[in-house]
């Protein structure tokens, strides 16, 4: 299957108006930056300001900010400062409909100030200094932080069992991504499989925002067993996982390279090949995902190859320890913006998205890994522990953890008490 254009098909032709009728003046388009040689001179006044000065709104369909601005009666050379105060803070492409704005003109109608609401906690605010010249500064609304705590079981989905539950998307991103190196969230949870997870939850003026940290996480399945990890963030070094006995819940290599996405064909040395229709072995795994899910490097490593690759499509492999281990990634629709060859990459950072290129037969990642040379089955290898807790460190480890540990035996114990 092609890959879809990159630029969406234009439109038909609208029908024409009726000669009666006026024509409506263009809309203007959805996402405009701030460019004053893009702005008329001088837009008409659409909004008179309140009693206090100020013209408010909020972000409509089709909505820009240069058409904000200039419809208080701002001219172009106001939104031509504005753009430039603004460059360090934000791009003023990225506004999204339903944020609040405020505006108010000084006496002289130039632009005395502007506010605008990015998130429930933060904003812009751009004011004129003591020189006159326009300063643009984030503003962020003190949260307060508590914990609280989520216990679920899975019925259809990990993502549904916890939204479900009061969790969010985010909120199940964090849960993969602790993890990672245990579980493989495509093939391993079946129904009945429990979770219980400790997170920190930021509230504002006694409402929830969002959700924050994972203190503490365990997943009792039927495939995985039980896996449970206590997030440890020492006075004197950086927040890590661990398991309760101290050791890393990070290993060398992920147990997949996406984050959400289903196993559609694994590793075959015998498989019909869907394509060529003859015997043609599969030596890999594949994965079926959305053409543009973000691919992760599944080891820290080196490229050594980025480009098409005949069959494979779009490729990228790395090369990890002395190079006799290497990753493969193939059928990519496009790269990661910033990456060469030669280029050294973190475990998870993104190299590409998902695809169809190549001798494809849909949008999918085929996932391989080569050993000495040889292609094996990427769930025989066995992936190194990263260093856990060291010996002088693990009294303070079980000291600092203690409560967090006692509290998922108390949840799951809870969850399983008959009424």
């Amino acid at each position: 299957a092609e890959e879809p254009p990159d630029r969406p098909q234009e439109p038909p032709d609208r029908p024409q108006e009726p000669p009666d009728r006026p024509q409506e003046p263009a809309r203007p388009d959805p996402v405009v930056a701030l460019d004053s040689s893009a702005v008329e001179p001088r837009a008409p006044v659409t909004r008179t300001p309140t009693d206090d000065g100020w013209h408010r709104g909020e972000v409509t369909t089709g909505q820009s900010l240069s058409t904000i601005v200039t419809s208080t009666g701002l001219r172009a050379k106001d939104v031509a400062e504005l753009a430039a105060a603004l460059q360090p803070i934000m791009d003023p492409s990225t506004l999204r409909v339903g944020q609040s704005w405020g505006i108010r003109l000084g006496e002289d109608g130039r632009l005395a100030e502007l506010e605008l609401r990015r998130s429930v906690t933060a904003r812009v605010r751009v004011v004129r200094d003591a020189s006159g010249r326009l300063v643009a500064a984030t503003e962020e609304a003190q949260t307060t932080i508590e914990q609280t705590e989520l216990v679920v079981t899975i019925d259809s989905s990990l993502s549904d069992a916890i939204t479900d539950s009061g969790g969010d998307a985010a909120l199940v991103a964090a849960l993969v991504d602790v993890f990672a190196s245990d579980v493989d969230f495509y093939t391993d949870p079946r129904r009945g499989d429990r979770v219980a997870l400790l997170v920190e939850r930021h509230r504002l003026a006694g409402e929830h925002v969002r959700f924050g940290d994972i203190l503490a996480a365990e997943y009792r399945g039927e495939v995985v067993g039980n896996v449970a990890g206590l997030r440890w963030d020492p006075a004197d070094g950086e927040a890590a996982w661990y398991t309760p006995q101290g050791k890393s819940l990070d290993r060398t290599l992920l147990k997949s390279p996406l984050k959400y996405a289903r196993m559609s064909s694994g590793f075959d040395p015998k498989r019909m090949h869907p394509v060529l229709h003859r015997v043609k072995g599969h030596f890999g795994v594949d994965y079926a995902a959305p053409v543009g899910t973000p691919v992760w490097a599944a080891a820290a490593g080196e490229i050594v190859f980025r480009g098409a690759r005949g069959a494979a499509g779009n490729m990228v492999v790395l090369a990890h320890d002395d190079g006799s281990f290497q990753t493969v990634y193939m059928h990519l629709s496009r790269f990661a913006d910033g990456h060469r060859v030669g280029m050294r990459v973190a475990q998870k950072s993104v190299i590409g998205y998902v695809g169809s290129t190549g001798r494809s037969t849909g949008p999918h990642l085929h996932f391989g890994v080569k050993r000495g040379g040889r292609w094996v089955d990427p769930s025989s290898v066995r992936a190194i522990e990263r260093p856990g807790v060291g010996a002088r460190r693990l009294a303070a480890f079980t000291r600092d953890t203690k409560a967090a540990r006692d509290r998922l035996s108390e949840l799951f114990d809870r969850d399983a008490a008959p009424p």
